[in-house]
């Protein structure tokens, strides 16, 4: 069965190298559902009887290294070196620099290994991270499986 969370933040970034406007410093309100399956929890009397996982469970994980890691920052690749001599000087200011270009594909892969091994089989029912989809803005979307993650 599976099972899913959504969480949203605002980030800003830049794509180095992209022939458009989209290599200026601009932001978007990112949208991110973290998709889960796993059998059923069966142990009679527990709390999450019956659920493939808490809602509860999933919120907290993806708000602490997801969301709270990124909110109102800035995602810098670690070749943008404007980017990162100016961030460096104002470490005031939220950023989280990366080694690849902040793209929705890039930015979707790491978010999934970053919650892969938080999940894994955290009741013994072959619980996993199936998926990480991710907005960009409100019709552009990518899907993250283990497959696409390098």
């Amino acid at each position: 069965m599976k099972v899913s969370k959504q969480i949203e933040w605002d980030m800003g970034h830049r794509v180095l190298n992209h022939h458009s406007k989209c290599k200026n410093i601009h932001g978007h309100r990112y949208k991110m559902e973290i998709i889960l399956e796993g059998d059923l929890i069966s142990k009679k009397g527990s709390s999450n009887e019956g659920m493939v996982i808490d809602f509860g469970e999933i919120k907290d994980i993806a708000l602490s290294n997801i969301h709270d890691v990124l909110d109102h920052g800035f995602m810098i690749w670690d070749r943008d070196k404007l980017l990162v001599k100016l961030f460096s000087k104002n470490p005031e200011l939220k950023h989280v620099v990366v080694p690849f270009t902040t793209t929705a594909e890039n930015i979707a892969a790491w978010s999934f290994k970053k919650l892969e091994p938080l999940f894994a089989d955290r009741f013994g029912t072959g619980l996993k991270l199936h998926s990480v989809k991710l907005w960009e803005t409100p019709t552009s979307l990518v899907i993250c499986k283990q497959k696409d993650v390098r």
